[in-house]
């Protein structure tokens, strides 16, 4: 039961990426050197009392913190990610999860992406004997890079076809072209004389002028914060070594394979994918699986969907317990009210069944 609602969420996150791609892929630029960093953190908590009856009636919350730095060049990069859940109940840990890694890639080779690599990576799930920490070195295969200047120049179009201030969608390399000069930001004296060369761009393929609104509006496309992307994958293997056993056993010798994965389908939205499994040479027999993915996807504008899940799984003996949270949300306004709506699961170690938390809350100005 476990693994089919691991299943089904992982299912519905990638049919979603799928389904929803565009023509021109946003994956199709590639930016010289990525740097990128994120953190983020999600707090609920919900507290009724009533006094007619005895005891507290609902007395729960979650907090979810998720913190990732990406950084790539030619010749070698480096990522941090951590990601960690906590399910509160009368104050007190109901359920706890949590992962973090680290590692640093370099290029082996300027064709391929081949790379050598070193890195560490830690769990610990609420109920588990002990944390598990190993480190591990190998080789891989990928590569990640920064796709924002792209986004940002779909989004510019996609503005100004709502203005009316072109009559159509920019052709590909018309918007490859904007890309490339949202790329080299920093060899611009002023955002001015960027904006003024993306101008020229689309003015030299629609053979139409720009007015100031229209102006204005790329200027607010290249200079808002909060929409960096990326794109990528790799996968990676090699060998490891147990600095702390999950089972509270003896440290070994490990097997390690992992593989990522960040896609974008459209601007503002973002859908990132770690796998990592992890054992002795008999590994089918006693292993650790940890998986991480997000999505993040706006539907459109007002309507935003937030997807999270994380798993982790421990083999040892024939006997596998698992840690599973996930969390979904969605905002959107209807007849000028502000809905959102907000589902948490979490099934700890041991758990028989998933632990559900699900909110609706709306408002709106009347006068």
């Amino acid at each position: 039961m476990e693994m089919k609602w691991a299943t089904f969420i992982l299912g519905t996150l990638l049919v979603g990426v799928v389904a929803m791609g565009a023509p021109l892929s946003l994956c199709d630029y590639h930016a010289p050197q990525t740097s990128m960093s994120d953190l983020k953190l999600a707090l609920s908590y919900h507290y009724f009392d009533d006094p007619a009856s005895a005891g507290v009636e609902i007395n729960s919350g979650k907090i979810a913190l998720d913190y990732s730095q990406l950084y790539d060049s030619p010749d070698f990069g480096f990522t941090i990610a951590g990601a960690g859940s906590l399910d509160l109940n009368g104050l007190a840990i109901a359920t706890g999860l949590g992962q973090g890694r680290g590692t640093f890639r370099y290029y082996l080779s300027d064709e391929m992406p081949v790379f050598g690599f070193g890195g560490a990576d830690a769990s610990y799930t609420l109920g588990q004997a002990e944390p598990g920490v190993n480190v591990s070195v190998g080789l891989g295969y990928g590569r990640f890079t920064d796709v924002t200047p792209l986004a940002k120049a779909v989004k510019i179009q996609d503005d100004l076809l709502a203005l009316g201030a072109i009559s159509g969608s920019l052709s590909d390399d018309t918007l490859m072209a904007v890309a490339t000069e949202i790329g080299k930001k920093a060899e611009y004296a002023t955002t001015k004389d960027l904006v003024a060369a993306i101008e020229q761009i689309i003015e030299k393929e629609t053979g139409s002028t720009l007015d100031a609104r229209a102006v204005l509006t790329i200027e607010d496309d290249v200079i808002a914060t909060g929409d960096a992307v990326n794109c990528g994958w790799s996968v990676q293997a090699g060998l490891g070594y147990e600095l702390i056993d999950p089972t509270g056993g003896t440290q070994d010798l490990l097997l390690t394979v992992s593989g990522d994965a960040a896609f974008v389908v459209k601007p503002g939205s973002q859908f990132t994918l770690h796998a990592n499994l992890h054992g002795p040479f008999d590994i089918v027999a006693e292993n650790t699986m940890t998986i991480n993915a997000s999505w993040n996807y706006p539907f459109k504008e007002g309507i935003d969907l937030i997807m999270n899940y994380q798993l982790q799984r421990v083999q040892q003996g024939g006997t596998a317990t698992d840690s599973q949270s996930a969390t979904f949300s969605v905002a959107f306004n209807v007849g000028g009210a502000d809905v959102s709506l907000q589902l948490g699961l979490a099934k700890g170690v041991g758990a028989a069944d998933w632990s559900k938390d699900f909110t609706i809350s709306a408002g709106m100005d009347l006068l």
